[in-house]
């Protein structure tokens, strides 16, 4: 593997692990009685910006190596389920987040602090928190598989 795949692959995981904490951070921000949205708004903005990098980096992997390389080992290995269940959830939900994150910084970004939107941003920040920890524990579960 060259070192512009083990970045990729670096950058992929610090990134996409980074933005989930940052999203965290957010949800534990609006879950205060006085909210500081200032500060949530610049951390979804990175958060935004981390999972987007996060993604490229991730496609570009894929599709230059783990595709022709990793992917058939684990196919053939002991443990094919962890392509076809963790690696395909993880791909198609990862294809959400970084949407996701958009939408909650357009939410921040509104500057409306009404108490049914605190409550979506709420939902919207825990979700991307789930399927962040989803999608980080799936590629766990992968790198297993490969070994």
């Amino acid at each position: 593997m060259t070192s512009l795949l083990v970045t990729a692959l670096v950058v992929h995981i610090l990134l996409g692990v980074a933005a989930i904490g940052l999203v965290y951070f957010v949800l534990i921000q609006t879950l205060k009685r006085t909210p500081d949205w200032e500060w949530s708004r610049n951390l979804s903005m990175w958060a935004t910006v981390l999972f987007f990098i996060s993604w490229i980096s991730a496609a570009y992997y894929y599709v230059a190596y783990y595709g022709s390389a990793v992917k058939p080992v684990i196919k053939a290995g002991e443990y094919p389920w962890a392509h076809a269940v963790f690696m395909e959830g993880k791909e198609h939900i990862f294809i959400l987040i970084p949407f996701l994150t958009v939408t909650l910084a357009l939410a921040l970004h509104s500057r409306n602090e009404n108490p049914k939107l605190k409550t979506a941003i709420v939902a919207l920040a825990a979700t991307i928190v789930v399927l962040g920890i989803f999608v980080t524990l799936s590629g766990v579960v992968v790198s297993g598989a490969a070994r």
